[in-house]
C-alpha cells in the first residue's frame, strides 16, 4: 500500500512538473540543515506554473549524512509568491506539497566476526514551508525554512542559488 501511495505521489508530480516544462525552470545547487538529519547537500528545480500566476512548481533532492547509515529526500511542493511594494529584489513565499524521505540504518555488531544488517524505511510526508528569493537578474540567491509533517519529520533551513 505504502509503495502505491509513494508511486503515484511521484506519477503526479512528474505529469504537474512535464506539463509545465515550456514555462521558465531554474535549477541549482542548494544546502540544507535538517533538525534530525544535519548536513545535506542536494538540487533544486523550480518551475513557475503558467496558467496562475505567482505559482511555481519546486522540486528538490537532498542526500543528508547522518551517522549511522544514508538519509536522503525527494520534495514535491506548490509555492505561491507575493510582490513586495518597494522591494522589487524580494520575492517571498509560502507553500506545501509531498516529502518523500528515506533512510537506510547500519548496525554493526563487534563479536568474533564484523556482521552488517541494514534496515531501510521510505515515508510518505507533507511538508509546509516558506521562504524567499533575492535578486532579479539571472542569479537568485534563495532561503527557505520547511516543516515535514511524517515523512521526515524535521525543520529543515535550506539555501542555496538558482540559475
Amino acid at each position: 500500500m505504502r509503495k502505491r501511495v509513494v508511486l503515484t505521489g511521484c506519477a503526479v508530480l512528474c505529469v504537474l512538473g512535464a506539463s509545465e516544462l515550456n514555462a521558465q525552470a531554474r535549477v541549482g545547487p542548494q544546502l540544507s540543515l535538517g533538525s534530525k538529519q544535519d548536513v545535506g547537500l542536494g538540487a533544486r528545480l523550480l518551475v513557475n506554473i503558467k496558467s496562475v500566476e505567482h505559482l511555481a512548481f519546486i522540486g528538490t533532492f537532498d542526500l543528508f549524512f547522518p551517522d549511522d547509515g544514508s538519509y536522503w529526500e525527494l520534495n514535491g511542493n506548490v509555492a505561491y509568491s507575493f510582490d513586495i511594494t518597494g522591494a522589487p529584489s524580494l520575492s517571498p513565499y509560502v507553500g506545501g506539497g509531498l516529502n518523500i524521505a528515506h533512510k537506510s540504518h547500519d548496525h554493526h555488531h563487534d563479536h568474533d566476526h564484523h556482521h552488517h544488517d541494514g534496515e531501510s524505511d521510505t515515508d510518505l510526508g507533507i511538508n509546509l514551508l516558506g521562504g524567499t528569493q533575492f535578486g532579479t537578474g539571472s542569479v537568485n540567491p534563495f532561503v527557505e525554512l520547511r516543516i515535514e509533517l511524517a515523512g521526515g519529520e524535521q525543520f529543515v533551513i535550506t539555501g542555496g542559488v538558482l540559475f
